[in-house]
């Protein structure tokens, strides 16, 4: 008995000495001893070398795919990163789109859809389900055999290439591309007809923020005013190409007869088609290529031929890790992205499912794990879950347990939004993120996301300019 009782003993000492291993990490405070803002900071050091070369050279594309929840979908968090990363390395797209407005849910609007069919939809946090589950977390699916599908550009989120991502090897959909009626950005010095505007450079403004008032690209911005790099300051003056129409206005989108139209030649991989133009696309229509059952779609991929970031974002209301791990689909798509680095922000469904720590570190582990399969090279980040609070304002332990295990982690890099928001005490009465956070004390403010994207956006850019520096000395 002694024996046993002697053997229980140790067993419990040594799970708690190594919990305490696991667990232990500095906190609060924004930077450790040794500078590092991220845990882990060094596994970033191969995204920081590719960023690198193309803030030098001023070619090529970097993908960062973002994941998550609610908190992702409404991309009011996620655009405030993009515009951040984007105005320091160059805009190289929207990235990852997809019709949220069709179904009537929220998401980003900088491409619009139309269609003359009515669209299905299921969220991958429903049960498991036969509907060509992809990428999007999800599914978006019609009967109609006559159905047109029409994407076009907002202003100031033009693009010269589509990816039309679907569930199935053989390629679905037949497509006509519409080159934009405007001058395109490579013809960019050609546009002398009307002149130019001026512009005074205001406090907070970018050369993104003003193409888009202006309708007219970067790259003409920056050519007709000699700049090399997106950095302006308050108060310069900036001349503005206008641009005009160099062709008659076409028919509207609601008379568009298929007879009439031409249809494009698509490079087709296994789940996606993909097709670029020399010139900015106005709008690209989609139609069944052959009769079917069911027509399925995932979403849509929109890139410029600017050398920069991508930022795709991919969110699904209350969506856990295990919903969108339950979808092969969602494994074999992703790497139709090219990631270089993919950000997984999880954690507040499962804390209101009452999952332990223990246990979302496991579904953590099991879906990095899945992810890497297919793409060995990209580099996988996780942000801990902002803080929340459960119903009759009771603090959200269990927010606070999975940062704490998340910062513990030695295999990922890891940001912890959590303690950079003050923890629970951030979203108190009194805390600084009080009127940030909505009446459900669950979801923020289109405020208070953005405040927590440039929270990150900071710190990404400080972590790049230090990784800069060291490699420079």
């Amino acid at each position: 008995m002694n024996f046993i009782r002697k053997t229980i003993v140790i067993s419990i000492l040594l799970h708690i000495l190594c919990a305490a291993a696991i667990y232990s990490h500095e906190r609060p405070g924004d930077l450790k001893d040794d500078g590092n803002i991220f845990s882990n900071q060094a596994l970033l050091n191969p995204l920081f070398d590719k960023l690198l070369k193309l803030e030098k050279n001023k070619q090529g594309k970097v993908n960062i795919v973002h994941i998550g929840d609610s908190h992702i979908q409404a991309d009011f968090f996620t655009n405030a990163i993009r515009q951040a990363l984007q105005q320091k390395f160059g805009n190289g797209g929207v990235g990852f789109s997809f019709p949220y407005r069709l179904i009537g849910t929220n998401g980003p609007r900088f491409v619009r859809y139309t269609s003359n069919a009515g669209w299905h939809s299921l969220l991958n946090v429903s049960p498991v389900a036969d509907v060509g589950m992809g990428l999007s977390g999800i599914a978006l699916y019609t009967s109609a055999e006559d159905f047109i599908l029409q994407l076009s550009p907002t202003d100031g989120y033009e693009f010269n290439t589509v990816k039309i991502i679907y569930p199935t090897i053989e390629p679905q959909y037949k497509v006509s591309v519409t080159a934009d009626a405007l001058v395109s950005e490579s013809a960019a010095g050609s546009v002398t007809a009307s002149g130019y505007k001026s512009h005074k450079v205001r406090s907070g403004e970018s050369l993104s923020s003003i193409s888009r008032k202006y309708k007219v690209g970067v790259a003409q911005i920056k050519k007709a005013n000699g700049l090399r790099s997106n950095t302006i300051h308050p108060g310069r003056r900036l001349k503005i190409p206008v641009r005009t129409k160099v062709v008659p206005a076409k028919a509207a989108k609601s008379n568009i007869e298929k007879d009439s139209l031409e249809y494009t030649d698509l490079v087709s991989k296994p789940y996606y088609s993909s097709f670029t133009s020399d010139t900015l696309i106005e709008r690209v229509t989609i139609l069944p290529a052959q009769k079917q059952a069911m027509y399925n779609l995932n979403g849509f991929v929109v890139e410029n031929n600017h050398p920069g970031v991508i930022y795709h974002s991919i969110g699904v209301n209350g969506a856990k890790i295990t919903d969108y791990a339950k979808y092969p689909l969602f494994f074999k798509q992703l790497p139709i992205l090219q990631p270089d680095l993919i950000i997984l922000s999880f954690g507040t469904n499962e804390s209101f499912g009452k999952i332990s720590d223990s246990d979302y570190i496991f579904q953590l582990k099991q879906f990095v794990d899945e992810i890497k399969k297919l793409n060995k090279d990209a580099i996988v980040l996780v942000m801990t879950p902002p803080p929340s609070m459960f119903r009759r304002g009771r603090t959200n332990t269990y927010i606070s347990d999975y940062s704490i295990a998340l910062m513990g982690l030695t295999y990922l890099p890891v940001w912890d939004l959590y303690t950079r928001m003050g923890g629970a005490s951030g979203i108190s009465a009194k805390g600084e993120y009080a009127r940030m956070i909505a009446r459900d004390k669950v979801h923020y403010t289109a405020g208070g996301y953005s405040a927590q994207g440039q929270l990150f956006a900071s710190d990404f850019i400080d972590a790049y300019t230090n990784f800069k520096k060291n490699r420079e000395n």
